[in-house]
């Protein structure tokens, strides 16, 4: 039995990590997660670890997906033949065979994530630190460090940095819908083979269907669909991006992706959606210091500027996303959360399981 030995200490933290243990970090947002991992790794020993970024554009290297998995390989000096048998056995486990030689601005989020864990994990060091992964590597013995919404039985110490509630309880907000039965806002025929359904004006319906399907990015005019369209009645499956951009407000699941501005202040956010969005603080604050889930809600606050009939959020997160909910049923605004979290579906009229 091997012994562990201490990896690191945080005194002020009361952290002891020894090697080889699981460590799990887990709270809302802001609430301190990616700050402790930083002090976390700035104590790990250099060059020893791999480091799973939040902010998925910080973990690649301009290129192809081939060229993001052959990059620890070719750092490691592994030997061209066992190189290409890595790559192609990897992209096979994590379903990127069809896009070995697509670039990664071209990847949608749910690929990104997988890319993302699939380059570390095509050849790992002894400590992995990974912040909000898309899920836990198998078979790694090696030291990990997570931030995210785990089952908490899977690591050795978990910190939990939740705080009790202060603001008013999600019990009192007001969720009272417009619904209008009869008119149907959005009428969607075959966005993928046996993918069909209507949505009413006011609704706010969860749409859960296989990762791999860029149901959000369809809708919205980002990828393409053999199927047909409907807003009001309008067949819109090949507008423009700008026309259908002015009835389908989207946001993506990679802020990144949204983001064309240096500072929050730069997008003209007015005051309500600000402090609904959490954003007030952080006015003056340039986006690349914000935390992804600060940057997710600015995102936000700049598609509900737009007061646009439909919203679409892709894979929303629960932190803040009740007083969001609000503000769109006073609003009398359609809302289509693409998702598979059981949490907020108690909050939705219906949700559509494909």
């Amino acid at each position: 039995m091997n012994k562990k030995n201490t990896l690191l200490a945080l005194e002020d933290d009361q952290l002891v990590i020894q090697t080889g243990d699981k460590i799990l970090i887990k709270g809302p947002m802001a609430s301190g997660k990616t700050t402790l991992l930083k002090k976390i790794v700035a104590k790990l020993p250099k060059y020893q670890f791999d480091i799973l970024f939040q902010t998925l554009d910080d973990n690649f290297v301009p290129g192809t997906v081939a060229e993001n998995l052959a990059f620890n390989l070719e750092n490691n000096a592994v030997p061209f033949e066992e190189m290409q048998t890595s790559i192609l056995a990897t992209a096979e486990a994590y379903h990127l065979t069809d896009d070995l030689n697509t670039d990664i601005s071209e990847l949608t989020t749910y690929q990104k994530k997988l890319l993302a864990l699939a380059q570390l994990l095509i050849l790992p060091t002894d400590i992995l630190v990974l912040d909000e992964p898309l899920f836990l590597p198998e078979a790694f013995d090696g030291t990990l460090i997570v931030s995210g919404d785990f089952d908490p039985n899977l690591f050795d110490q978990v910190i939990d940095l939740s705080e009790e509630i202060t603001t008013r309880q999600i019990a009192e907000l007001d969720l009272t819908r417009q619904i209008n039965p009869d008119k149907a806002i959005l009428s969607v025929t075959e966005l993928v083979d046996q993918m069909s359904f209507t949505i009413y004006e006011g609704e706010k319906v969860a749409i859960t269907a296989p990762d791999e399907i860029p149901v959000a990015d369809m809708l919205a005019g980002f990828r393409p669909t053999s199927g047909e369209i409907d807003f009001y009645y309008e067949d819109v499956t090949h507008q423009s991006l700008d026309k259908r951009g002015r009835k389908i407000g989207y946001i993506m699941g990679n802020p990144d992706d949204m983001i064309f501005v240096e500072r929050v202040r730069d997008a003209d956010i007015s005051n309500e959606l600000l402090t609904l969005c959490q954003l007030t603080a952080v006015k003056d604050t340039r986006l690349s210091q914000l935390s992804y889930r600060q940057k997710r809600l600015f995102t936000t606050a700049c598609i509900l500027m737009q007061a646009t009939p439909i919203v679409i959020i892709d894979q929303p997160e629960f932190e803040g996303f009740p007083e969001i909910l609000a503000y769109l049923d006073r609003q009398g605004i359609t809302l289509i959360l693409v998702t598979d979290e059981d949490k907020l579906l108690p909050f939705m009229d219906r949700q559509e399981v494909f």
